[in-house]
């Protein structure tokens, strides 16, 4: 792919930075990510509806966004490399408890410290790349890539080892994992010296008034994003086992051998299949940060992804699949383009503070996805959720809209 041929183009040192800010981005969002693909069984093992299952979590994604501004405030001030192996250290043993002790109390505060673990990747690893990458589009592009690698393979891997050994041999392996791979990562060594970026940022000439306000238009849609991209993701397998069949009839005449819940493997196949959409799309995502202008290409992703989220909560089986799979390109493509956008609204110096800024707003606040799901599935149906999801979108593409009349005086972003 294009994309990764240009990384020919990348330093030795800049080769290093992706070696260790590819697997904390991919690990970051495959242990966050690890939950949903076995909340049908939890509920079952626990005796809890799912709304009350989905719940669980909603420590580990407040805290995965919450920490990121005291985290981004500590990166802008150290190494950041210490900080990103601390972080997998951490998810790995957090994950190694919920599956050593099945209890709610212990799931939810295990959860909460993967969460915790969770929360310095991005601001730390995100910054470190704007910070000594030069073709930083390429390098968000690459980066985003193994983000949604983790994002598809972790209802995949997941609901695999818990369909041949159980939920909780699954988490304590994929613990395991987390662990192992920290400490290879400690023994790469990363040079985080400063290097200036291909192309002068925007700010440069702009009142800080107006940045302030620009960037605080561009806070409103990571709020909406986040809660999009929460609710979306907490519900996909779930809905997935709940709204599809074939892959499920597939499976029971094939000559497989016979694990815990053969509805629950289909539907973590078909969410991991789903969800490699959001790969493709962040490499289209990637190519086109370094070629539009970031606010218009934001524009579009955002509005493109509207009809899909919305033709998912009246449509099922096969029809369901494909919509989802749109969904996921552009609503996950547009990452590379949004992280662009903040680092070049943003002074260098406070970099890590404003991408902390964007995951508290985005996974912070987005957390408080968990507790809306249960109310409106109370009221309604599981369907009606996924109206209140292509609304939030809806209104997440109109602020951009605003953003960019708002924002009309500076004739050009780019990275």
């Amino acid at each position: 792919m294009k994309l990764f041929r240009r990384m020919s183009e990348f330093s030795p040192e800049e080769h290093r930075i992706l070696l260790v800010t590819c697997p904390g981005h991919f690990f970051t969002h495959f242990f966050t990510l690890a939950f949903p693909a076995i909340a049908i069984p939890l509920t079952a093992t626990f005796a809890m509806p799912l709304e009350e299952v989905v719940k669980l979590s909603f420590w580990m994604y407040l805290l995965y966004g919450v920490l990121a501004l005291p985290v981004g405030l500590a990166a802008d001030r150290w190494r950041a490399k210490p900080m990103l192996v601390l972080g997998i250290a951490i998810m790995g043993a957090g994950l190694m408890v919920a599956g050593a002790f099945p209890d709610p109390a212990i799931m939810t505060a295990s959860l909460a410290l993967v969460g915790v673990g969770a929360s310095i990747y991005h601001p730390a690893g995100l910054a470190l790349i704007s910070r000594t990458v030069r073709l930083r589009g390429v390098a968000m592009g690459v980066n985003g890539v193994f983000g949604n690698l983790g994002i598809a393979l972790a209802p995949l891997v997941t609901g695999a080892l818990a369909w041949a050994f159980g939920w909780q041999t699954a988490l304590v392996a994929l613990g395991a994992l987390g662990l192992v791979t920290a400490a290879w990562l400690q023994a790469i060594h990363v040079d985080e010296t400063i290097r200036p970026a291909a192309k002068p940022v925007v700010h440069d000439g702009v009142p800080k008034r107006d940045m302030a306000r620009y960037f605080g238009i561009l806070c409103v849609a990571l709020v909406l994003g986040g809660i999009a991209y929460r609710g979306n993701m907490l519900l996909l397998p779930a809905y997935m086992e709940l709204k599809t069949t074939f892959l499920a009839h597939l499976f029971e005449r094939l000559p497989l051998p016979q694990g815990h819940s053969t509805a629950t493997f289909a539907a973590a196949v078909l969410s991991s299949f789903v969800l490699f959409g959001g790969l493709f799309g962040q490499i289209a995502g990637g190519k086109l940060a370094d070629r539009i202008e970031l606010r218009r290409a934001y524009l579009l992703f955002h509005a493109a992804s509207f009809p899909f989220i919305l033709a998912m909560a009246f449509s099922g089986d096969v029809v369901l699949v494909a919509c989802a799979i749109a969904y996921e390109f552009f609503s996950l493509g547009m990452q590379p383009i949004e992280n662009s956008l903040i680092a070049a609204m943003t002074p260098e110096r406070w970099r890590s503070t404003s991408y902390a800024v964007k995951f508290l707003l985005t996974f912070g606040v987005g957390a408080g996805a968990v507790h809306m799901i249960a109310p409106i599935k109370q009221a309604h149906s599981l369907e009606m959720v996924y109206v209140f999801l292509a609304g939030v979108v809806f209104l997440l593409a109109m602020s951009v809209v605003v953003l960019i009349l708002a924002s009309r005086k500076i004739p050009s972003v780019r990275n």
